[in-house]
C-alpha cells in the first residue's frame, strides 16, 4: 500500500518485514534517484518512506500536486507495479 504521510512523506507499507537484501536494494535505486527534491529514505521493518520539497518539485515541474511524482520514484525503488 502506498499513501501520503503528510505534507512531505509518501509511504510504502508492506504485510511483511523486508530483509536486509531488500533494504539493501531499496538503498541502492534511492541512491540513484536521490535529489535536491527528493533527498532521504527511512525504512522500518515494513515501511519506506521518501522524503521531498513539494514545493521545490512544483517549481522546476510547474506541477500543482508533487505526490504523483514521488510515488513514481517511490514505486521505482520498492520495486512495486
Amino acid at each position: 500500500m502506498i499513501f501520503e504521510n503528510g505534507e512531505c512523506v509518501i509511504t510504502y507499507q508492506s504485510d511483511k518485514a523486508f530483509t536486509d537484501d531488500e533494504k539493501e536494494s531499496m538503498l541502492t535505486r534511492f541512491n540513484a534517484i536521490k535529489s535536491d527534491e527528493i533527498y532521504d529514505i527511512v525504512m522500518t521493518q515494513s515501511t519506506v518512506n521518501l522524503l521531498y520539497y513539494p514545493t521545490k518539485i512544483m517549481e522546476r515541474l510547474s506541477v500543482v500536486d508533487p505526490s504523483e511524482i514521488v510515488i513514481e520514484k517511490l514505486v521505482e525503488v520498492v520495486g512495486v507495479k
